[in-house]
């Protein structure tokens, strides 16, 4: 009996052990370095043919966002949108893990409280050049952090990354 119990326990000790080193959780092991004071929507697009590769930082990918600007809104609060172009073949996926961090003009780092970061959906897109772009979206504020915002977003800077999305989507024809 004690042979047998033995075995029984041996079995399932190596079977759980297995089963922890296969089913490994991914993470998105991101770093975002995002201008100070910047509100709103985000965008990095993958894939892109002839823009940099992204770095690492230990196990991190470096994500420098850049402010840019169009005139849509006629509100320089509204038309001022974050965004990164890579040619980096893709973003990593799973349980998000980022770290976010306004930068100001010396390269020094402020972390941002989770509450203030909204991770926004991921899609591709093909144009008819045939090339997939690959993109992610995330939103960040000062002045709405929150539960609500973390989970949600704020209605206007979807409003913003809906504009952001078709003015380059389109370039990418």
């Amino acid at each position: 009996m004690k042979v047998i119990l033995f075995i029984t326990l041996s079995i399932f000790s190596i079977f759980v052990y297995g089963c922890s080193n296969i089913i490994k959780e991914d993470t998105t092991d991101n770093i975002y370095l995002i201008p100070e004071g910047f509100e709103g929507s985000i965008t990095v697009f993958y894939d892109v043919p002839g823009e940099p590769q992204l770095k690492k930082e230990g196990k991190y990918t470096v994500i420098p966002i850049e402010a840019l600007a169009f005139n849509v809104f006629g509100d320089p609060q509204m038309d001022t949108y974050g965004a990164f172009f890579t040619s980096t073949s893709d973003m990593k996926y799973g349980t998000v893990n980022d770290k976010y961090f306004y930068v100001d003009e010396k390269g020094k780092r402020t972390p941002i409280k989770e509450e203030c970061a909204s991770v926004g959906g991921n899609g591709s897109y093909t144009g008819d050049s045939g090339e997939e772009i690959v993109f992610s979206n995330l939103q960040v504020t000062k002045s709405h952090c929150g539960e609500s915002f973390r989970s949600e977003g704020h209605e206007s800077y979807h409003i913003q990354q809906k504009e952001v999305m078709n003015f380059w989507l389109s370039h990418f024809d």
